[in-house]
C-alpha cells in the first residue's frame, strides 16, 4: 500500500522528530516543501494527503489542483490564510490548535501592558545613550482607578484577567458570545464596545478576525478613545487599521500602544510606526514558550492523522466537510491507536 504523503508547507522549526515520529508510526510520510505562495504548494505538494500548514495562503485554485489532499492542519489557532468554503467543497477538512499557548498569550499581553504603561523599552533605549531622569518629558500615571477593558473575553482573555486580579484595575469586557453568568463569575462588568472604548484607559485586544472584526479599530474608534489611553494587541493584525493607529498615535487620539500583531506580516522596519516612541513593537512571538511549541507541533500531526484515519479530529473547522471523501486507511487497518500517540 502507498505511504500517505503528509507535507511541512513552509520549514520553520528547528527540529521535526515529533511530527516524524506520529506520521510514520500512522503509515505515512513526512516530507518538507519551501512554500511561500499558493502557486508553490500545488508545484511542491501536488501529491498531497495532508498538508502541515502555517502561514502560506492556499485558496481554491490549491484545492483543485492538490485532488488527493484529505486535510489541512494548522500550526496556530487562526486559519484566515485558508480559504475555508472552498476546502468544504472540495472535501477537505481543516483543522486547528485552539488552546495551545493560551498561558503565553496572556503573559506576553501583561507584559506589553506593563512595558507600555510605565514605558520600559524607551527608558531602556534612552539610559544607553546616556539620559537620566527623564519624568517630565515622558509622563508615567498610577493604574491605580484605571480602568482595562477587554475586547473579546475568550480563554486568553480570561488568563489575562486572572493575572491582573492582584492589580488596581477595573475590568471591562465586550464579547457578545460570552454567557451572561462567566461575567459574574469572574466580576467583569459587560460593556458594549462604544461605551467600552470611551471609559478604557487601557483596551486589550482578543478577538479572531473575520468581518465583524476587520479593522474594528479605525480611525473613528481612535477619536472615541481617551487620549491617555493605550492600546495592546496579541490577537490579529488586521483587527487595527494600521494607518489609522499612525495618525491616532502621531495627532494624540490616544498615548500609547504595543502591537505583537500586524497587518503585513514580517513587518516592515519602514513602517511610519517605528519612528514613534509612543509604540512598542514585538515580533509575533506572544505564542512561544519551549513548551507550547512542542504541544503545537504534536498536536498538529495528530490531527492530520487522525482525518487521515477516519477518525474525527478534535479542532475541526469545518466538521460538514465530507468524510465521505476522506482518503486514507481506517484506524483498525493501519493497526495504530492514534489515541496512544496524544501527547
Amino acid at each position: 500500500m502507498e505511504k500517505l504523503k503528509i507535507y511541512v508547507v513552509e520549514k520553520s522549526y528547528s527540529d521535526y522528530s515529533a511530527e516524524q515520529e506520529i506520521i510514520e508510526k500512522a503509515g505515512g510520510e513526512l516530507l518538507f516543501a519551501h512554500c511561500k505562495r499558493e502557486r508553490d504548494i500545488i508545484e511542491q505538494c501536488g501529491d498531497a494527503d495532508a498538508l502541515l500548514l502555517r502561514q502560506t495562503p492556499v485558496g481554491d485554485e490549491a484545492f483543485q489542483k492538490l485532488t488527493k489532499l484529505r486535510v489541512i492542519s494548522r500550526y496556530g489557532i487562526g486559519y484566515d490564510n485558508v480559504d475555508v468554503e472552498s476546502a468544504t467543497r472540495h472535501g477537505v477538512i481543516v483543522t486547528i490548535v485552539p488552546d495551545y499557548c493560551v498561558c503565553e498569550v496572556a503573559d506576553h499581553t501583561i507584559a506589553l501592558l506593563m512595558a507600555a504603561i510605565r514605558r520600559i523599552p524607551l527608558r531602556d533605549r534612552f539610559v544607553r545613550l546616556g539620559a537620566w531622569d527623564l519624568t517630565s518629558d515622558y509622563p508615567v500615571f498610577s493604574t491605580k482607578n484605571k480602568t482595562l477593558g477587554l475586547v473579546g473575553y475568550g480563554k486568553t482573555a480570561r488568563e489575562v484577567r486572572k493575572r491582573l486580579s492582584g492589580f488596581p484595575f477595573r475590568v471591562v469586557s465586550f464579547d457578545p458570545y460570552v454567557p451572561e453568568e462567566i461575567f459574574k463569575k469572574d466580576s467583569v462588568l459587560r460593556l458594549d464596545l462604544h461605551t467600552l472604548v470611551m471609559i478604557s484607559h487601557y483596551i486589550s485586544v482578543h478577538v479572531p478576525l473575520n468581518e465583524e472584526t476587520y479593522h474594528l479599530f479605525n480611525l473613528n474608534t481612535f477619536r472615541k478613545m481617551r487620549r491617555s489611553s493605550i492600546l495592546i494587541n496579541t490577537s490579529r493584525g488586521q483587527v487595527i487599521d494600521t494607518n489609522a493607529l499612525y495618525t491616532a498615535l502621531k495627532e494624540g487620539f490616544i498615548s500609547g500602544a504595543a502591537l505583537d500583531v500586524y497587518e503585513k506580516e514580517p513587518f516592515d522596519i519602514n513602517d511610519p510606526l517605528t519612528a514613534l516612541d509612543s509604540i512598542i513593537l514585538s515580533d509575533h512571538a506572544s505564542w512561544y514558550s519551549v513548551e507550547s511549541q512542542i504541544k503545537l507541533q504534536v498536536r498538529t500531526a495528530l490531527e492530520a492523522m487522525r482525518v487521515l484515519c477516519g477518525i474525527i479530529p478534535e479542532n475541526p473547522v469545518n466538521p460538514e466537510a465530507q468524510y465521505s471523501k476522506v482518503r486514507g486507511v481506517l484506524e483498525a487497518q493501519t493497526h495504530v491507536d492514534l489515541h496512544s500517540l496524544n501527547v
